[in-house]
């Protein structure tokens, strides 16, 4: 199914995060509720107890249309509330940088509203990988189950529906995207869903999202001119052949919840923006982090390049040039190196590197600054950039 399609559709709350983890649905509601009885309304006996939200929105525009607008706005601003601290959906990010890698664009289709989508995407910069963000319009009655939603998504991304695939959480998910011709992934993320969405007519269904990140990675990868590595998440690091031997990556026996048992990954990931050093032995390492993006090394420029969003890596090459160019640079510190080194996924120990997912860095020993910066050199196209100068 992945395999022919061109674009991706997510919906956002379940596929790319969980947007009441912090802020919980029910109360959300309950405070919905308190807000329509203080304006003389009653509540209709199905609704008198509905913790969801959006489930409540939709029945106010039925019993008490006039209030839609101002319902519809405290729910926003809960939302905005509620995606600071919302969590980012394990396996999301990985169908990201595949669509990413692969040519494919990617759209949000969802029924929560713009402002917290916007909001959330704001928070590590992600807004750039979304070619369309469909939100919740000012009409109930138009949000999921209708195909609105679906056919403004690919509307915007020019896309015929049997080019796309919808990936979402719920039985309006599956009719919205059918009902606009679009083919239908369920996730399945909490106990029961399987059946409602085997139900609701998915044509296929997953419990993890990093399930489809691998398949569309294996499929439709153009092929490469130049050696990319890719980390399964986490930073990306630089450790010199000297003490590649120390770099112990993440220990077999690590606490996902206590960072702190996470070794030399999870030094890795203290590290502060895009780049940055480290000691490891008598040596020192240098993370690549902020981005899980495919990275590549131009030794004649001693220049990372980091390949965030492009249509494909012809186009990334070709702008490399006018993205040194208009970038604003950034200097992080420094790295000190004895020469040679290794680029690969700081999960990994130095003395198991798979002859595949690591890259050979030729550079001469002595202490470089790092710069740094992110770049749009065409609109299409974003590149995180980590050079190295004397």
């Amino acid at each position: 199914m992945v395999e022919q399609a061109e674009v991706v559709l997510l919906d956002f709350d379940g596929p790319v995060c969980r947007v009441f983890a912090g802020k919980t649905a029910p109360s959300v509601a309950a405070n919905l509720r308190h807000l329509i009885r203080s304006r003389g309304v009653k509540l209709p006996d199905d609704l008198r107890d509905q913790d969801d939200p959006l489930e409540l929105l939709r029945g106010t525009a039925a019993f008490a249309p006039e209030l839609v607008d101002t319902v519809s706005a405290a729910l926003e601003a809960a939302e905005v509330e509620a995606v600071a601290t919302a969590e980012t959906t394990i396996g999301a990010f990985d169908v990201v940088r595949a669509c990413l890698a692969t040519g494919r664009a990617l759209s949000i289709v969802s029924n929560n509203s713009t402002a917290a989508i916007n909001a959330y995407l704001a928070r590590r910069d992600r807004a750039r990988h979304f070619a369309a963000i469909i939100g919740r319009g000012h009409h109930p009655d138009l949000m999921k189950p209708s195909p609105l939603p679906v056919v403004q998504a690919l509307q915007a991304l020019n896309v015929r529906p049997t080019a796309a695939v919808l990936v979402g959480d719920s039985p309006t998910d599956i009719e919205a995207a059918h009902a606009a011709g679009v083919a239908a992934i369920g996730y399945a993320n909490k106990p029961g869903k399987i059946q409602r969405l085997a139900v609701a007519g998915a044509d296929a269904i997953i419990t993890d999202m990093g399930d489809l990140g691998a398949a569309l990675a294996a499929t439709r990868r153009p092929k490469s001119r130049l050696s990319w590595v890719e980390s399964d998440g986490g930073p990306l690091v630089v450790v010199p052949e000297s003490v590649l031997a120390q770099w112990r990556g993440v220990p077999n026996d690590f606490d996902p919840g206590d960072l702190d048992t996470w070794g030399d990954y999870g030094r890795a990931c203290q590290v502060d923006g895009r780049a940055g050093s480290l000691e490891i032995g008598d040596g020192q390492a240098l993370v690549l982090g902020d981005e899980p993006a495919s990275t590549t090394y131009l030794s004649a420029k001693r220049l990372f390049v980091r390949w965030i969003h492009g249509a494909s890596e012809e186009q990334v090459i070709r702008l490399i040039p006018k993205a040194m160019e208009t970038a604003a640079w950034e200097e992080v510190g420094t790295w000190t190196t004895r020469g040679r080194a290794q680029l690969f996924d700081s999960a990994l120990a130095g003395d198991e590197l798979e002859h595949g997912r690591r890259l050979v860095i030729d550079v001469a020993p002595g202490t470089y600054r790092i710069r740094t910066a992110y770049a749009e050199p065409a609109s299409e196209a974003g590149i995180v950039l980590v050079q190295l100068t004397t």
